[in-house]
């Protein structure tokens, strides 16, 4: 029979030691937000971030705004997939895009703050109080105040957890649920309450809706309550958790308390499922993609130089010894991290997907705070004076923090990226040299990137040193440290520099960081004019896949955008819903980056000017702010109106009554006689009562997908325009005319039907 430890301490002590977790989480978040970057680093964090945005800002679920992932990646690297309702969504659990929201809406409603820069700060809480958790896991266990603040550093500081601190990956989250599932049931060991056991269970199951690989670890979290509840306490009887039929109190009651726990996140998930497929058992992902070759895969992600935890958190390996140890003295804990570790390590060993770009074995991250428990009796013993331990725990400690030191400092992608792109092979390097040679080992790859252009901290940047925002972190570490050490400070008094800390930086990074381009720049620029003229249930869409982050941290209008990636035609016949559901109101928006008119690889615009009307054309730098009326013409009636020698009207479609500050929608069907021996531009003009134009739009046939000298006789052309009407329009009766120019010397064609004249009368228009 295991036998429990007792409830820890006094009042008093119990008071220090959760203070002393509260010190160690202000003073590691303070370290974090010293190596803090604020932005994407992989497009695994799109796909979750995506999903915060549309739930915050549109109570949505889909992530449309980054449809373009599905077209710009293979089918194993695309990070969503197309719902039955035509949509885009992501396919990573929802519980890290939850827990990302209340930081998303802070830095949505407060000005001066970037969304994206605000978010990115989750993980590095998340980890501050993963190791607050360790810090009381190890007290739990019996350990003294010093082996609980060494566990507790060491898990922040040396171990990879550190790097993933910077970035937005659910691993972090799940790790952090693993550990408190465990440490509400030591608690309910120790103390008893069925509440706790239910915390547990919700706990458990937001582990499963963050990583659905987790599943497989309930049953192991089940074998830990059962050992608790049945192990015999060594305080009083009273204190038992249950008294009564040993079977009904020490199994049945704790483990319907547990399920009872596990049914929020349940419905949650099969609830998202069912919004995303239809099928609430539906992740998303490929569950086929395993590989028979276990040895191999547990080879990459334990000493393989590209991904081995232990090469990437040398401290790590003496967790092995560690958890011999604490077998001796704490069998049921013991088990769990062996139990949790060994699931864990040999599913993703058979998992034949590559990490994608990471630091070490990424999917290994949930499973670091539990090895670092597995520290404590180690630790324990240097402490009590073994002079080879603690030269073995110093060397093993100094390594791993100044691997992750490179870690942290310099953008890992960047080496990465080129060593992929000299090794080649299959997805991440999987099956290339990178996974045997040391020579090639990330680590190595830091050092050979060391510059300023590499870097990945906030405060050093090719655009300059930021002296302010590195003076205000680095006392904030300085401050947390001392206040850890000398305990003179009350958590509530530390949280207030904290959070003064963390605004300054934010605030400044949101002007001064060029990751998202100059300050107010085209694109956002356009985002914002289209914002300003749209109307409630009306959407955006944007070809530009190298921009994404822009929007995501500073456009903070209401606006849904829908992303798309440059192609040449015809579009594939999932981006076709898409399409058909932004024009679905009475305009909508095209924001191409880098991109000219009639480009042959916008095949999103090429679309829209065959199935809406083209207002306005407007340059905001290097992005261009296209509107387009949707609403048909309400009218068509034939028409025979020659221009020139060449070309002719056969058939005319417009509004005659709209609204002011309406799109007026024009369809025009030419037939070139001959081959025109230009391309010419249409102008569109609407004329007050003295000639006057009070609205005007020009521009070439089709947005220039058809150009003039490219028609062959005889074949007819449709050509679809709009015109801008302003809202302060008076209403009355306008004449709306139209006809053909040479941009290049400004000559109209000559209208020869019904009068020799420069322009065609299309008609009367009312304004209402």
């Amino acid at each position: 029979m295991v036998v429990r430890p007792s409830a820890p301490g006094t009042g008093q002590r119990n008071r220090r030691n959760r203070a002393l977790a509260l010190g160690v989480g202000f003073f590691l978040f303070a370290v974090y937000l010293l190596s803090y970057r604020g932005g994407f680093h992989s497009v695994d964090e799109v796909s979750m971030f995506a999903v915060t945005e549309s739930l915050v800002k549109f109570g949505r679920l889909n992530t449309d705004q980054i449809a373009w992932t599905q077209w710009t990646t293979s089918q194993r690297e695309a990070q969503g997939f197309f719902g039955l309702d035509g949509h885009v969504y992501s396919k990573k659990g929802l519980a890290a895009s939850l827990a990302m929201a209340p930081l998303y809406w802070l830095g949505w409603v407060v000005s001066g703050l970037g969304m994206l820069q605000t978010a990115s700060l989750l993980n590095a809480i998340i980890t501050a109080g993963t190791a607050m958790l360790l810090y009381l896991a190890v007290w739990r266990l019996g350990y003294g105040e010093r082996v609980a603040l060494s566990v507790a550093l060491l898990f922040g500081l040396a171990t990879i957890a550190w790097v993933y601190s910077k970035y937005l990956f659910s691993e972090p989250l799940a790790g952090f649920l693993l550990l408190a599932t465990m440490v509400s049931l030591l608690v309910f060991g120790q103390e008893g309450g069925l509440w706790r056991v239910s915390l547990a269970g919700l706990l458990a199951g937001l582990a499963v809706a963050t990583r659905a690989n987790n599943l497989f670890l309930v049953p192991i979290f089940w074998a830990y309550l059962l050992a608790v509840s049945l192990a015999t306490p060594r305080h009083e009887p009273r204190a038992r958790p249950f008294s009564g039929r040993p079977f009904v109190s020490s199994v049945l009651l704790p483990t319907g308390y547990f399920l009872l726990g596990l049914i929020p996140p349940a419905l949650l998930l099969m609830g998202y499922n069912w919004a995303r497929s239809g099928n609430p058992l539906q992740t998303g992902y490929d569950l086929t993609i395993f590989s028979p070759n276990w040895l191999y895969g547990l080879y990459k992600l334990l000493l393989s130089p590209l991904r081995g935890l232990f090469v990437y958190s040398p401290l790590l390996l003496l967790s092995l010894p560690g958890l011999v140890l604490l077998w001796k003295r704490h069998r049921a804990e013991a088990g769990l991290i062996a139990g949790v570790g060994l699931v864990t390590v040999l599913l993703f060993s058979l998992w034949a997907s590559g990490e994608g770009l990471s630091w070490g074995a990424r999917f290994l991250v949930p499973i670091v705070p539990l090895l670092s428990l597995a520290l404590a009796p180690l630790l324990e013993r240097a402490w009590s004076g073994r002079k080879l331990l603690v030269g073995l725990l110093l060397g093993a400690t100094m390594l791993s923090l100044g691997i992750q030191i490179l870690g942290v400092t310099i953008n890992p992608w960047v080496y990465l990226a080129r060593l992929q792109a000299e090794l080649g092979g299959e997805f991440f390097m999987e099956n290339t040299a990178a996974l045997t040679d040391f020579r090639t080992s990330q680590i190595v790859g830091q050092l050979r990137s060391w510059s300023v252009s590499n870097s990945d901290l906030a405060w050093w940047q090719p655009w300059g040193f930021d002296a302010i925002a590195f003076g205000f972190s680095l006392a904030l570490v300085v401050l947390a440290a001392v206040n850890l050490k000398y305990q003179f400070l009350k958590p509530l008094a530390l949280a207030i520099p904290t959070l003064v800390v963390v605004y300054v930086l934010l605030a400044r990074y949101y002007i001064t960081d060029q990751q998202f381009g100059p300050f107010y720049d085209g694109y956002t620029r356009a985002l914002e004019t289209a914002a300003s003229q749209a109307e409630a249930g009306e959407s955006a869409l944007t070809v530009a896949p190298y921009h994404y982050h822009v929007p995501m941290n500073r456009f903070k209008a209401r606006l849904p955008l829908v992303g798309f990636a440059p192609s040449p035609p015809p579009l594939p016949e999932t981006a076709l819903p898409l399409l058909e559901a932004a024009a679905a109101g009475r305009q909508t928006w095209l924001i191409p980056v880098g991109l000219p008119p009639g480009a042959l690889d916008n095949a999103v615009e090429q679309w829209l000017a065959t199935n809406a009307f083209k207002a306005s054309d407007e340059w905001f730098g290097d992005a261009r702010q296209i509107r387009y009326g949707l609403e048909p013409p309400a009218v068509t009636r034939p028409a025979d109106i020659t221009l020139g020698d060449e070309i002719r009207l056969t058939r005319l479609s417009l509004t005659e009554t709209a609204p002011a500050g309406s799109i007026l929608p024009v369809e025009l069907v030419w037939t070139a006689l001959k081959k025109p021996g230009a391309d010419y531009n249409l102008f569109l003009q609407l004329l007050g009562p003295d000639g006057t134009p009070v609205a005007q739009h020009d521009g070439p046939p089709n947005a220039g997908f058809t150009p003039t000298s490219t028609w062959p006789a005889g074949q007819e052309i449709t050509d679809r325009h709009g015109l801008a009407l302003s809202p302060h329009l008076p209403g009355g009766e306008y004449q709306l005319i139209a006809g053909l120019y040479n941009p290049l010397t400004g000559e109209r064609l000559t209208v020869s039907s019904p009068q020799q004249a420069t322009f065609m009368q299309l008609g009367p228009v009312t304004i209402r």
